[in-house]
């Protein structure tokens, strides 16, 4: 039994490697730029070990994909305090991720790797870049209609719109800031939130 536990966390941590590895190259050369021989490569590992853990190059990339994700939420999410209203709380993670994201370029550029249909990205990038931002600004819409309900914000807002005004400019931002790293895109979206904050959130004197 020992040996099987043994085998088993040696093959979770050799995963993890090569999604770690994978996640560098991916994002440094894009996709077509990146070979399951140079992951195994790097990784210190056979391209048939990469293809013991996951089945196509493909597989390689939604996995890296999910676990990008993963990172970010983790990262704003856990251990994390946040006070008073839902809304809030939401602008405050936001600011957060956007802030974490650029502090790693190539984490971040990962996650634009198939945002405007790029030629490099196969379709499930693609597929899953859709998915995510319609996730998320699903999320957001939720989290305001459910803080209107509350009382938390003004009754007259419209949640979609606040949701989409919000993905939009930080994606938006993401994007000029992974053109020219000199743009100050935390200090904008801090800005935008900011400015919401102050908007939709009555005067409790």
């Amino acid at each position: 039994m020992a040996r099987t536990r043994d085998a088993e966390q040696a093959g979770e941590a050799r995963r993890a490697r090569i999604l770690a590895v994978a996640m560098k190259l991916f994002a440094e050369n894009g996709y077509r730029g990146t070979s399951l021989a140079a992951v195994a490569e790097a990784a210190g590992i056979t391209r048939s070990g990469v293809l013991h853990h996951f089945s196509s190059k493909e597989a390689l990339l939604s996995a890296v994909l999910v676990e990008r994700d993963e990172q970010a939420f983790d990262a704003v999410e856990v251990d994390q305090e946040y006070e008073g209203p839902a809304a809030l709380r939401a602008f405050e993670i936001v600011d957060r991720l956007v802030e974490r994201n650029s502090g790693n370029r190539e984490f971040t550029r990962l996650s634009h790797l198939a945002l405007f249909g790029s030629a490099d990205a196969p379709e499930l990038a693609q597929d899953w870049s859709n998915e995510r931002l319609r996730t998320y600004r699903d999320n957001l819409a939720r989290v305001f209609e459910e803080s209107v309900a509350a009382g938390e914000v003004r009754a007259d807002i419209d949640a979609e719109a606040i949701a989409l005004l919000i993905v939009g400019a930080v994606t938006g931002l993401t994007e000029l800031w992974l053109r020219d790293d000199s743009l100050d895109m935390v200090a904008a979206v801090r800005t935008l939130t900011g400015a919401l904050r102050r908007d939709l959130v009555p005067d409790r004197g």
